[in-house]
């Protein structure tokens, strides 16, 4: 059963370039690394289209919020169950704000750490896919898969999806 009518697959930004304001952060890891893990996710979308992104402070104008949640009401609370969530463009040509959230109670890693926990970078990188309006795929090795495959950057899959909305890169 289809929930939704119309076809979700064509609405995207009406531009090209995206600012982001990181409204908070978990603590599992430092500031820095938290916003350069962030930066790397947003880097693997502009690396296969046109798109660029900016990260800037609250004073400034911006299209994305990154946050955190811990709340039962934001589908939050436990680790290992919703990981993170991201809002879609609603439109063909979506000019508004969209926000995304992560989770908490996870314990959020690097690529390459030896603790157990969430590879923030698969999971930033995926939450941006619907950020720029991917829904999920059923390509199990793709970035879009709705199951961890800790995928750090859009794969053929992805990459055939977003440039169907954005084009390719110049």
């Amino acid at each position: 059963s289809e929930m939704c009518i119309r076809d979700r697959s064509k609405d995207k930004w009406s531009r090209e370039h995206l600012r982001y304001f990181i409204a908070a952060r978990d603590d599992d890891l430092k500031e820095e690394i938290w916003d350069k893990e962030f930066k790397l996710a947003f880097d693997a979308w502009s690396d296969v289209t046109p798109l660029t992104f900016e990260q800037v402070e609250s004073k400034d104008e911006f299209d994305i919020i990154i946050s955190v949640g811990w709340k039962r009401r934001e589908s939050f609370g436990k680790s290992g169950g919703i990981l993170a969530w991201a809002q879609m463009p609603q439109t063909r040509n979506f000019d508004g704000i969209l926000l995304s959230k992560f989770d908490t109670a996870e314990n959020w890693i690097l690529p390459d750490s030896e603790e157990d926990g969430m590879i923030l970078r698969s999971v930033a990188c995926h939450e941006i896919g619907h950020l720029l309006g991917l829904g999920h795929s059923d390509d199990k090795g793709a970035l879009m898969y709705p199951y961890i495959n800790n995928a750090l950057k859009p794969m053929d899959d992805d990459i055939k999806r977003i440039q169907r909305l954005y084009g390719k890169q110049e």
